[in-house]
């Protein structure tokens, strides 16, 4: 695809998502509003992010979440300037498709067209003020942030820029930690390791440096994480929840660590369960996925993908962290239009959050069908490379069958 023609997509495709979400900039939000704006306003009044105001997430998240607080400390202000931050991010991810992402028109334009089409469907959000938030969760979650630099680094490492690459996934763990799990997929056949190694340990040094310079520490974030219970939108809680709507007892939500989590009798071994499975499929597509020939965009597809359905909490910003990736990897295929259905049952979710409390059905089923086909899609980008790992063993036993007949 030239370099005009690709140029020219980017052009009318950031031209289309302005046209969509500049509209709502300013709308309200309750994370935005009661979390993040009165954090930035106290940190740039002086508190330290984790002693002082328990921010969760690693150091480098922290001037991307107060960094609109010095244009306008307003609290609408705010919102209007973080508003506007994550579309730029969220531009910057179509210009990389558009620019760096390798490949025929078809695959360039595919690739735009899922992702814009996945962000529009989880961004349309009206609901209920006291409960969630109201508009596009793009703009209301940085999760976009770390997924750029995902992205970029996934898209470096296919041209073999070894420091790049790692220098670029290493900014994206010190946003949220998630990129972190990334590293074994993209060392396969990885040569040039000890600049993966500088690249990989200075930005994450210099964080260190930081918090310490500053006097904070970072340990509440991680404690934070690891109590947290199972959440409400998670695969795990959704036999529970189900056991609710037929009629079972002793089971109801509750609000712990920013949002809705199950109360019930086995929940905690329930969520150790899930846990479990989704260390084991990840090692799994870990150790498979060196020996395939599965793209470097695919294998990281399969293991956020792992880690997101059986992860304790399933937020529906998370999706954001599959859906550009996915986007570039299998563009117009069946893989992706599953994705895109579990994408529109999370926004129904979302439309029908007053449910949450007494886990009414229409809260519930759109739950269940959301984590239904995300073990769907969960296979279908998954099976292909766990397969390619079993057919060398397969065609040794075959050769060593012929060679005894």
């Amino acid at each position: 695809m030239a370099t005009r023609w690709r140029a020219t997509a980017a052009a009318l495709v950031c031209a289309l998502h302005l046209a969509v979400f500049v509209p709502t900039i300013g709308d309200w939000s309750s994370v935005l509003i009661n979390d993040f704006a009165p954090q930035a306003q106290a940190i740039k009044g002086g508190d330290l992010p984790y002693r002082d105001q328990d921010i969760e997430y690693p150091p480098l998240s922290v001037p991307v979440l107060i960094a609109p607080i010095y244009i306008d400390d307003s609290t609408q202000g705010f919102v209007d300037g973080f508003m506007w931050e994550m579309l730029a991010f969220d531009l910057a991810i179509v210009v990389l498709i558009a620019l760096a992402l390798p490949g025929d028109t078809r695959r360039v334009l595919f690739a735009l067209g899922i992702y814009t089409v996945g962000a529009v469907i989880l961004s349309d959000v009206v609901l209920d003020n006291s409960l969630i938030d109201i508009g596009p969760l793009i703009l209301n979650r940085f999760d976009l942030v770390p997924t750029l630099f995902v992205l970029a680094a996934i898209l470096a490492r296919d041209r073999g820029r070894s420091a790049t690459w790692s220098g670029l996934l290493s900014i994206g763990v010190a946003i949220k930690a998630f990129p972190l799990f990334l590293y074994p997929a993209l060392l396969r056949g990885e040569k040039n390791l000890r600049r993966v190694v500088i690249a990989g340990v200075v930005p994450l040094l210099l964080c260190a440096v930081a918090v310490l310079v500053m006097g904070d520490e970072f340990g509440s974030a991680i404690t934070y994480h690891t109590q947290r219970a199972l959440q409400v939108e998670s695969l795990a809680a959704t036999p529970f929840e189900i056991a609710k709507v037929w009629g079972s007892s002793g089971i109801s939500t509750g609000v712990g660590h920013g949002g809705f989590e199950i109360h019930a009798s086995g929940t905690t071994a329930a969520r150790w369960i899930s846990v479990v499975l989704g260390a084991a499929g990840y090692l799994w597509l870990v150790v498979v996925g060196w020996r395939s020939k599965a793209s470097n965009l695919q294998l990281a597809t399969a293991l956020l993908t792992v880690l997101v359905v059986f992860a304790p909490v399933l937020s529906p910003q998370f999706l954001l962290w599959i859906l550009p990736i996915s986007a570039c990897a299998y563009g117009l295929g069946k893989e992706n239009l599953v994705l895109l259905v579990a994408i529109l049952f999370t926004q129904i979710v979302l439309q029908n959050y007053n449910g949450v409390d007494g886990l009414d059905g229409n809260f519930v089923w759109p739950v269940a069908a959301r984590n239904l086909y995300l073990l769907v899609y969960l296979w279908l980008v998954a099976a292909p490379i766990l397969r390619e790992g079993r057919e060398p063993a397969e065609a040794r036993s075959r050769e060593a069958y012929a060679r005894a007949a």
